[in-house]
């Protein structure tokens, strides 16, 4: 354990860090959806792109950052993503639905949610066959660097998919939906001054969110040492509850509005996108990640099992009660408890 450290002061940055991350991640999905208001662009592309691409943004920068770093660390990439897509659904979708019950669309049911679990299982598979010897202390798992590269092309390929899926649907299912939100959506500038200002929201937002992964990133090695704790925790808890936290604002502030598309959408959108984006695109950037033995035998398959659980709480009925929501939180609370005696 260090005693150099003061751990009010470092304390104090990595809480600056998290206040910079969720700053920067609202001011960037505030510029995001005023291009979606004046280009017109359909809600649920919004919520399943737009949006949760956007309040992903925090764990990519702490993704990149912990593997690019001055001493790059894996764990770091692997369990924030990992730890956030498992937060995401227990604690964000199930908080959401504790608050107010969930009807969730068909488009969901048969398409993302199916996607989000086929992603999970394939990263765990991944991480199970792509083994290399190690240096006598047993073989490394690895999600390699062609997997990586395969993540982002499927990444690609599905924005492809569903942009040009909600083109078909447009007419036939959400035309009156966008001419409702076209009537009363909020007065915005448009044509170049609002676009401009929109874009000015954007580049606001990736200066703050790069900024405070790396100071929180930063602060959160040093708990890590002090504290004893290992960094493959910490990246599963603080750091994924940390880099959620838009994930979490835009889910709440959704259910308010009754936009339970915006919602359910957002957090199925950023797990695939963390699956698919940050891990893709972290993994061809570092050359391929090492996943650890604990990450492989207890956090990914946590992942799995959630990812299923809470896919089938929405696919049955096509909605989340506020007792399924209950189930989930408690569902968190116990894989806190879980970490803790882990240790």
């Amino acid at each position: 354990m260090p005693t150099d450290v003061n751990i009010t002061l470092t304390l104090f940055l990595m809480i600056l860090g998290a206040a910079i991350l969720i700053t920067g991640g609202e001011t960037f999905v505030r510029g995001a959806t005023r291009i979606a208001a004046i280009l017109r662009i359909p809600t649920l592309i919004v919520g399943l792109t737009i949006v949760s691409a956007a309040t992903s943004a925090p764990e990519l920068s702490v993704s990149l950052t912990g593997v690019l770093g001055k001493t790059p660390n894996p764990d770091i990439a692997v369990g924030n993503v990992v730890g956030s897509n498992i937060a995401n659904i227990l604690l964000i979708l199930g908080l959401s639905a504790f608050v107010r019950p969930l009807a969730v669309s068909s488009g969901l049911t048969k398409r993302e949610i199916p996607m989000m679990i086929a992603f999970s299982f394939l990263l765990w598979g991944i991480g199970l066959f792509s083994v290399r010897p190690g240096n006598g202390a047993g073989p490394l798992h690895r999600f390699p660097f062609g997997a990586g590269l395969f993540f982002v092309a499927l990444l690609i390929g599905y924005n492809v998919f569903i942009v040009k899926e909600a083109q078909r649907r447009r007419n036939r299912e959400i035309a009156g939906q966008i001419a409702e939100q076209t009537q009363t959506r909020e007065k915005l500038p448009g044509g170049f001054t609002g676009l401009f200002v929109a874009f000015l929201f954007l580049a606001a937002g990736l200066v703050m969110l790069v900024f405070g992964s790396n100071l929180f990133v930063t602060e959160a090695k040093i708990v890590a040492a002090y504290c004893g704790v290992s960094e493959l925790v910490i990246s599963l808890t603080i750091l994924a509850v940390g880099t959620s936290l838009p994930e979490l604002v835009v889910g709440l502030v959704a259910v308010a509005r009754g936009n339970v598309d915006i919602a359910v959408g957002n957090v199925v959108g950023s797990n695939i996108f963390n699956l698919l984006g940050i891990l893709g695109i972290t993994a061809a950037a570092a050359g391929g990640l090492v996943i650890s033995n604990q990450a492989l035998v207890y956090d990914i398959p946590i992942m799995c099992a959630t990812s299923l659980l809470g896919g089938y709480f929405c696919i049955t009925d096509k909605k989340l009660s506020r007792w399924e929501g209950a189930v989930l939180l408690l569902g968190y609370a116990g894989y806190l408890f879980f970490l803790a005696n882990r240790g």
